[in-house]
């Protein structure tokens, strides 16, 4: 609680400065006027029970003034509870917020409904969960007696550029959405000449001098909702948009970094002092990264205060080092400083954690990137994200995230590195099965390996939870597969750090493991699932696609199952490999019919991070050919016989969170027929 108490005090003295900066003003005389006309979007297309019929923003470079329009129509009574309210943010720090006006417009009459005395004003730091804090304000108000056909139409604007970027513009802006807009309009007014592309659409600006400055203006009407797609890659540009900048070159971006994060004042001696420490009791450099990594991932916790140039200038050092605490760009430059006193090469760079390869198709600019991380060079290049806490490995083998590409803020440097993962993200599961009596429960042993980051996923999991908690939580997950599932003792875990290899023992007691069968009368059957299987791949649900395919990557998922059977059993020897665009993978079937051991083998590996259109079609087959492997299934009848058993393997992958067993006749229903044939007359023989 204490802790709390700390943070809300740190927070509430950084930002006591703040105060309101919302005011009234007429609409700015440098705006055109844009009239909505009766929107053709198809009343099917609209939901919500709301519709947009403008949608208009005007940016007064020069004035750093964005102005904004929207005017919105009820079309049924579940969209007045949306439409009524407007919520807008903004930062005190550097941006004043003026309401122009607040109209219902109700068959044609015009009711004003702007009062600053309803605009209630409010800090929510929606990213306080991440430990962000940005300062913003949410001037909200919640508009009185709106009815089914009201248009809403209000306009304000947002005065002030963030001074970090030196009157240098840059921005992006979408002509569709995720529903039917009647009009968007977005006019650019500029003092230089502004680089713009385009992407998803054909529309083109139209250019033209007005009161000597540069207008750029894009208009689009009766625009398409956007159809997405499940599983679309995070770095697919999905939507209509321009981007625009002044930056000429990423050259231009990396000085501007540079500049920001410049160092104004020599490193005192408490972090001098640690500096030397690490130096001294550390012989290699390779020892010395590592140590100066650990120290900084969990010695410096990670805390954001972003508000104005905070979101894009780290603090010194110095102050990091004696508050410990800093968000990305904190522990980045604090980290290259201290390697660099050591006389190792590292610098901070930027990455999108989403956009990898898509943010080299952009114009220049830095309110592309999201985060900030570490290139060192010691013989070669290493990059290590100060974020991530208790990483193990040695300083060669550390985990970096795949976020493709970065950009290093070295002078002179005008190109992204290319990251590419060295980390196969391994995760093996021996599970062992031993069944006593057909029909009863059995007895349950796993042993999970996790390698590089999975590890340190892992490692962080049981750092953060009690070990009951996690009993718990593993009980519940095999209660998804069989029933009274209780641990015979606690999970347990071996941890090597340095290698970076996590395990994980755990032993349960399954009460009952056999279910009826329903398509088979008067049988029972067990399943055997792979678990690590079932969400690692995607499983289309139609045979075409306009977008690539999002899968796992890098990944790698070995599977082994051992059952133990109580008696002989009639199983033959099976296997699978399938060799796709996307993946690898194998299937293999052993029984030893002298030790009465039945042993499934599952191995999986993603050789790249999605499907093309192109490849799309082979994924289907072959995703389909793995479709009739990842289960298996040994069945008797109800009153079996110890020497009438059989089995067989079926599908089970389904996309999303959920499990379904689909077991299809085919063969199996003939080898059925004949073993319920033999039963009955082997019962009649005996009475």
């Amino acid at each position: 609680m204490r802790r709390i108490f700390t943070v809300l005090f740190l927070i509430s003295c950084f930002f006591s400065k703040m105060y309101s900066q919302v005011s009234k003003e007429n609409e700015p005389s440098w705006i055109d006027t844009i009239n909505y006309s009766k929107s053709e979007i198809d009343k099917n297309e609209v939901s919500a029970g709301t519709h947009v019929l403008l949608f208009d923003m005007q940016v007064n470079i020069p004035k750093q003034v964005v102005f904004n329009r929207l005017t919105t129509k009820v079309t049924d009574n579940v969209g007045i509870q949306n439409a009524s309210t407007i919520n807008i943010n903004y930062d005190p720090t550097y941006q004043k917020l003026m309401f122009h006006k607040i109209n219902i417009i109700r068959n044609d009459e015009v009711i004003n409904k702007l009062d600053l005395a309803n605009i209630q004003e409010m800090r929510r730091e929606l990213n306080a969960e991440n430990h962000l804090y940005d300062g913003s304000l949410s001037a909200v108000m919640n508009i009185s007696d709106v009815r089914t056909d009201d248009i809403i139409d209000y306009s304000y604007s947002i005065i002030g550029f963030n001074p970090i970027h030196k009157n240098i513009f840059s921005s992006h802006f979408y002509l569709n959405d995720m529903e039917s807009y009647g009009k968007i309009n977005v006019t650019l007014l500029s003092q230089n000449e502004l680089k713009y592309k385009s992407f998803n659409t054909s529309v083109k600006p139209t250019i033209s001098k007005v009161n000597n400055l540069n207008k750029y203006n894009w208009v689009t009407t009766n625009t398409k909702k956007l159809d997405y797609e499940e599983n679309t890659p995070a770095w697919k540009l999905i939507y209509e948009s321009v981007f625009v900048s002044e930056f000429n070159s990423w050259n231009d971006v990396v000085n501007w970094g540079l500049d920001v994060y410049k160092i104004n004042e020599p490193i005192n001696a408490e972090l001098q002092a640690k500096i030397n420490e690490i130096n001294n009791s550390n012989e290699t450099n390779g020892e010395k990264i590592k140590a100066t990594l650990n120290f900084v991932q969990n010695e410096i916790r990670y805390l954001g205060l972003e508000s104005g140039i905070g979101s894009y200038k780290p603090f010194s050092p110095n102050q990091v080092f004696k508050q410990r605490f800093g968000d990305c760009k904190d522990k980045s430059l604090l980290m290259t400083t201290m390697l660099n006193k050591m006389d190792i090469e590292a610098y901070p760079m930027f990455v999108n954690t989403l956009l990898k390869q898509s943010i080299k198709q952009l114009l220049p600019s830095p309110k592309l990137f999201d985060h900030c991380v570490v290139k060192v060079i010691n013989d070669k290049a290493f990059w290590y994200d100060p974020t991530i806490t208790n990483q193990g490995g040695e300083h060669d083998s550390t985990h970096f995230p795949d976020y493709a590409y970065g950009l290093v803020l070295k002078k002179g440097n005008d190109s992204f590195d290319e990251i590419k993962p060295y980390s196969e993200n391994k995760i093996e599961i021996f599970e062992e099965y031993t069944i006593k009596e057909l029909g009863k429960g059995a007895s349950l042993k796993v042993v999970t390996t996790y390698y590089e980051g999975e590890a340190d996923n892992m490692r962080y999991y049981f750092k953060n939870n009690s070990i009951n908690s996690i009993e718990k939580e593993y009980e519940k997950f095999y209660s998804n597969y069989y029933y009274n599932v209780s641990s015979s003792q606690s999970p347990r875990y071996a941890d090597n750090i340095n290698r970076n290899i996590f395990k994980v023992y755990e032993e349960y007691a399954l009460d009952s493991i056999w279910h009826p069968m329903p398509e088979k009368g008067n049988f029972i059957s067990v399943t055997f699932t792979p678990s690590s299987m079932l969400n690692s791949l995607y499983i289309p649900s139609k045979d075409k696609r306009d977008s690539e395919l999002d899968i796992i990557y890098p990944m790698i998922r070995e599977h082994q199952i051992k059952i133990n059977l109580p008696m002989d059993w009639n199983i033959e020897d099976d296997k699978l490999f399938v060799t796709s665009p996307g993946f690898y993978y194998e299937w293999k079937v052993n029984y030893n019919r002298k030790q009465k051991t039945l042993d499934l083998y599952y191995y999986l590996k993603t050789q790249k991070d999605h499907i093309t259109k192109n490849e799309y079609k082979q994924y289907i087959q072959d995703v389909k050919k793995i479709d009739q492997t990842t289960s298996y299934q040994i069945y008797v009848p109800e009153n079996y016989s110890n020497s009438l058993v059989s089995s067989n393997s079926n599908t089970n992958l389904l996309a999303g969170i959920m499990t379904v067993f689909k077991f299809s006749l085919g063969l199996c229903v003939i080898v059925v027929f004949i073993l319920l044939v033999f039963w009955y007359f082997g019962k009649k023989k005996a009475n």
